[in-house]
């Protein structure tokens, strides 16, 4: 289980938005803020003498409009910190992207350095002979090109030789480094290739230490405008994560609004109580999908995510909704529209129109549960056992859940058999394996 509080991460704050313009006193700057108060500002002060002939300007007024227009936007968006969050959800994984990683992964491989030497010439000895022979024999008035020559023809094919062997010792040992190098870089990029080849397959069957991990990075990465408790508790063997949220008693919901009037101006109100039920549930439902989308992320094996929300303490329900990764993969949470799509999915709540409002209205905690309860019964829901699901026979067979067919090969880790049916399930999306028959005695055993 991972508990958590998301603390309030929105700055829901709307700022005073302000437009400077040139007329003959200078510069004026209309400003209004949140509140719709405008003032008039020229050249930096606020009393002025030239106000009036700032307002007279011919800029005066598209100033006005377009700062109107801004705050307007401003509010719009502000409420959309809390209606559309779920627009900021992460895309979802797929399994094919991550089967496509691991068929593009292979070892990297050991590079081997050039033997930087060239091989002795025979231009290369006669020169070198000829050198020394220049040194050694000198006559200082007699010619001796002719004994030069003489120990040059004499020595080559000595000194040839020489240079041969111990070219072919440099080299020898050269080439022994590099095999020494190239064995144990390869030890370390073979290490590195299972490394991220066990990180993907570990991502894509839902490791529970990995999943948690992932789990919890997302809930810290949650951008929401108002505080939460969170808690998770991930089934690596069902597929299966269970989100409880708890709402604390103030969601920080913005209470006005704005329009513009026929002045240019804005005008700011409060919001009618229909305005606010409406505004608290869109946040509420728009706050859920935005919490699975980004949770389904965790590990490509939570085929199934259910979201309850209580008040706090938790005394009382308002909402429980079970969610299938394959339907909601398919979803944009840039398009989609939660107050539309939420009667899709099998789920428990007391929504009602009230003066022209949606309206959730909150359950004790033992009629929310029984609710939850018959839900899942009347929509055909049931946890499978963690067990082999079932001895369904397809003629010698028996089916088992993947999860389950883990916990053979942990029983079983030499069992090469088991392990390529479960990669060629998880590979097709499957969520159970089929066995032969001479796995029943191991699962009868297990089940003991």
């Amino acid at each position: 289980m991972i508990q958590q509080t998301i603390f309030p991460r929105v700055n829901t704050h709307i700022a005073a938005i302000s437009k400077s313009y040139r007329f003959n006193g200078g510069t004026a700057t209309v400003q209004v803020d949140s509140l719709g108060n405008y003032e008039v500002m020229v050249n930096g002060s606020r009393f002025s003498s030239q106000e009036n002939s700032a307002k007279r300007d011919a800029a005066y007024k598209p100033a006005i409009g377009d700062i109107s227009i801004k705050m307007v936007s401003a509010f719009e968006k502000r409420d959309a910190e809390f209606t559309a969050m779920h627009k900021k959800a992460a895309r979802m994984q797929k399994l094919s992207e991550h089967q496509k990683k691991i068929d593009a992964l292979s070892p990297q491989q050991y590079e081997r350095e050039s033997f930087p030497l060239s091989r002795p010439r025979r231009e290369d000895v006669r020169r070198e002979l000829e050198s020394e022979a220049e040194t050694s024999i000198v006559a200082l008035y007699e010619d001796k090109r002719n004994e030069r020559a003489a120990f040059v023809n004499e020595h080559e094919k000595d000194a040839m030789a020489a240079r041969l062997r111990a070219y072919e010792e440099v080299q020898a040992f050269f080439n022994d480094l590099q095999d020494d190098k190239e064995a144990r870089a390869n030890i370390i990029f073979q290490k590195e290739y299972e490394r991220q080849r066990k990180e993907i397959e570990d991502y894509i069957n839902g490791e529970p230490s990995v999943a948690e991990r992932n789990i919890r990075m997302i809930l810290g990465e949650l951008s929401l405008p108002y505080r939460i408790e969170i808690s998770c508790d991930y089934n690596a063997t069902l597929g299966l994560l269970n989100t409880e949220i708890e709402l604390q008693n103030d969601l920080n919901l913005p209470t006005n609004k704005t329009n513009i009037l026929a002045s240019g101006k804005i005008s700011v109100k409060d919001k009618l109580v229909k305005e606010m039920e409406q505004f608290k549930t869109e946040t509420i439902v728009s706050m859920i999908y935005y919490v699975a989308a980004s949770l389904f992320n965790a590990a490509i094996n939570i085929r199934t995510q259910r979201i309850s929300i209580w008040l706090e303490g938790k005394r009382e329900g308002l909402i429980w909704i079970q969610f299938d990764r394959n339907s909601f993969s398919k979803l944009s949470m840039r398009t989609v529209n939660p107050m539309l799509n939420y009667y899709d999915w099998p789920r428990v709540d007391a929504l009602r129109m009230v003066r022209g409002a949606s309206q959730f209205d909150p359950f004790d905690a033992i009629s929310f549960q029984n609710a939850i309860t018959q839900v899942m019964a009347n929509n055909g829901i049931k946890d499978e056992n963690h067990s082999a699901v079932a001895d369904v026979p397809y003629g010698s067979e028996i089916i088992v859940t993947i999860g389950y067919a883990k916990t053979i090969v942990a029983a079983l880790p030499n069992d090469t058999e088991l392990q390529s049916l479960i990669t060629e399930a998880v590979k097709s999306g499957a969520s159970k394996v089929t066995l032969p028959k001479e796995y029943k005695g191991i699962l009868k055993e297990l089940d003991k």
